[in-house]
């Protein structure tokens, strides 16, 4: 018999649940959320941005559209609400007046310094309002969501209520502006904090991360039990949806990197199928597989990232028809949950 998370969960600790039981034979859940962010997503590395290392990504967006389009597949695309724009232009000499900064005593900066406040045709990897159409022209209809307006990291001391409330609204307005009501938030570096107001916001679900059971173990432990999980899923290895501050948490499982250190080790084949052993594992215990990955996490091996994807989406849409697997966005499983 599955195990799914129950929704009384203890709110405040994202991914940490009681737990029901299901009938058997209920399908397993198929979620993909993919991270947009291009040059936004240097701003915390506190280096200096090379627009040469994201001028694939325009590609890799409509490669990847084409295969959700080939497969039948619905993703939840957390774009970056700067992305949204076309061109922006300082008042009085500061860029983005109505955004209240977070202050990080490792960026001393202001935030929006490496903002080039120009346009889509002169910085291309600042600005992709023609993505973020293309996600929405998609046959397959697609979910957009909110990666935050300027990539700031939530989890961080130095980003506090009002600052991340400030960024949500910008993301909300520039959405909606498109007639895009945002339902669905991905944190960016996987740094969760202030989730109450997301619900304020009128979001209902966000990426959460998956439950650490084995934190009360010795390191090398640790290490030991996550390397025969990944070889061989164990049943406990396996998440659920759970809520939390009002929302539905829909915890990732699966980091789809070709880039990795393990994908660098085994090779395009044996990686690809230890992706899909991973989602085998989910569809017989009747949980949650959600895959995720950035944009220019398949431009460094394009052709192995772009390999193991299309076998992934292969083998999710021939479950699909078998009935042991359901392709839900972010959303739509929030909705489901709720």
């Amino acid at each position: 018999m599955a195990v799914f998370y129950d929704s009384e969960s203890l709110a405040d600790s994202p991914g940490l649940c009681t737990i029901r039981t299901v009938s058997p034979g209920k399908p397993a859940v198929f979620v993909v959320s993919i991270d947009l962010e291009m040059s936004w997503g240097t701003i915390h590395h506190g280096r200096p941005h090379i627009s040469e290392h994201f001028s694939n990504e325009r590609q890799i967006v409509r490669d990847v559209l084409d295969m959700m389009e080939k497969y039948g597949i619905a993703g939840t695309w957390a774009i970056v609400g700067h992305l949204f724009l076309s061109t922006c232009a300082p008042e009085h000499g500061i860029k983005h007046t109505e955004i209240i900064r977070p202050h990080y005593e490792w960026h001393p900066a202001d935030w929006y310094e490496m903002d080039p406040s120009s346009d889509v045709e002169h910085e291309p990897t600042w600005y992709a309002p023609d993505l973020v159409e293309a996600i929405r022209d998609c046959s397959m209809p697609q979910e957009i969501a909110s990666h935050s307006f300027g990539h700031i990291i939530a989890g961080d001391p130095g980003c506090d209520r009002e600052a991340f409330r400030s960024d949500l609204a910008a993301c909300v307005s520039v959405a909606k502006t498109e007639n895009i009501d945002l339902r669905s938030f991905v944190f960016p570096r996987n740094s969760i904090d202030h989730v109450e107001i997301l619900e304020e916001e009128g979001f209902s679900a966000f990426r959460g991360r998956p439950p650490d059971r084995l934190a009360h173990l010795p390191v090398w432990r640790r290490k030991l039990f996550r390397l025969i999980d990944t070889i061989s899923p164990r049943s406990s290895s396996g998440v659920w949806p759970s809520h939390s501050e009002g929302l539905v948490n829909v915890p990732q499982t699966y980091f789809f990197d070709p880039n990795s250190a393990v994908a660098k080790r085994l090779g395009g084949r044996a990686w690809s199928w230890l992706v899909r052993r991973r989602l085998r594992h989910a569809i017989r215990i009747g949980s949650l597989f959600h895959v995720w990955f950035h944009t220019h996490n398949l431009g460094t091996h394009p052709d192995r990232g772009y390999r193991a994807l299309e076998d992934l989406l292969r083998e999710v849409r021939r479950e699909i028809e078998n009935g042991r697997l359901e392709n839900l966005t972010m959303g739509a499983l929030a909705g489901r949950w709720s």
